[in-house]
């Protein structure tokens, strides 16, 4: 991959309903972020039926957000986002680095050196505990004195390694612990399964949701999660900052993966997420693509 790349992103939702609804309000995350590695070059969104209300903001974690409320009778409602987004190549040594040890911390526990937004995703969060059998899991990619980022990584590819995509075996509901036991998934799943156990080694680490590059270069293979939103981790290194790993695809984050959002966990960052009025029952539809410019 080069150093620096511009994607044109498209990412379009469509619901379907059995019958008319009266109306609907929706709460997007759809606008990638500008960060020190990407910066947004354009953006919009086209919604069909046409919104009664929209507008723009920025939420907790600092992401891009939309309002909209449809209140048109529908039985479809589509949402098309396109962005064009440069990235800047930002992967650092995983070799180098302090060692694990000199990050943990006491969950909950602030010090008057500690960054708040550092020490807040040491935290358990509703889809993301603190579990015994994570740290247990854990363990073997965390010997006294190995640098963070190789740690993290290894913890990455052990990951990868174990656990087997599968799109079939869970839902959004599904809990680390069934996760953990069951070793099958999708993206979400395996994000929240290496939060769990960084957190719980008393390390900082957030999810991440956004694209992945979906075009396979010859003789390579596929990324698992293409055509669709994607979510990887990034885990805190004292004196490097936030490093991105992809526990799906056993590798570091770097230029194919482009950042929508950041938070605890999938529920504060979920692509679209809101309430109709009506008695139907819905078909939901993704697609997502991803191409260099």
């Amino acid at each position: 991959m080069p150093d620096a790349v511009t994607y044109r992103v498209v990412h379009e939702t469509r619901y379907t309903y059995s019958d008319t609804v009266t109306s609907a309000r929706q709460l997007a995350h759809l606008r990638p972020r500008t960060t020190g590695w990407q910066t947004l070059r354009a953006h919009h969104v086209d919604i069909d039926p046409a919104p009664s209300e929209q507008a723009d903001g920025i939420d907790y974690f600092g992401n891009g957000i939309m309002r909209f409320a449809v209140d048109t009778p529908h039985a479809e409602l589509t949402v098309r986002a396109e962005s064009i987004v440069e990235l800047q190549s930002h992967a650092p040594d995983t070799d180098a680095g302090p060692a694990w040890e000199s990050a943990v911390a006491t969950p909950g526990v602030w010090g008057p050196d500690d960054e708040f937004d550092v020490a807040q995703y040491r935290l358990a969060s509703p889809m993301v505990p603190l579990l015994p059998n994570s740290i247990e899991y854990a363990r073997a990619s965390f010997p006294a004195g190995r640098p963070l980022p190789a740690a993290m990584l290894d913890l990455t590819r052990r990951i990868h390694a174990d656990f087997i995509y599968d799109p079939k075996a869970t839902t959004v509901m599904t809990q680390v612990s069934e996760v953990l036991a069951h070793r099958r998934g999708v993206c979400q799943d395996f994000a929240h399964f290496m939060i769990s156990c960084l957190r719980s080694l008393g390390l900082a680490a957030r999810y991440v949701s956004g694209y992945i590059l979906n075009r396979v270069p010859s003789g390579k293979k596929r990324l698992a999660g293409a055509d669709a939103s994607h979510a990887w981790v990034e885990g805190h290194c004292p004196g490097v900052g936030w490093i991105a790993f992809d526990p799906t695809n056993g590798k570091v984050a770097d230029i194919e993966f482009i950042t929508v959002g950041w938070g605890r966990e999938f529920s504060d960052v979920t692509p679209l997420r809101g309430v109709v009025l009506g008695t139907a029952t819905q078909e939901l539809t993704v697609a997502v693509n991803v191409q260099p410019l």
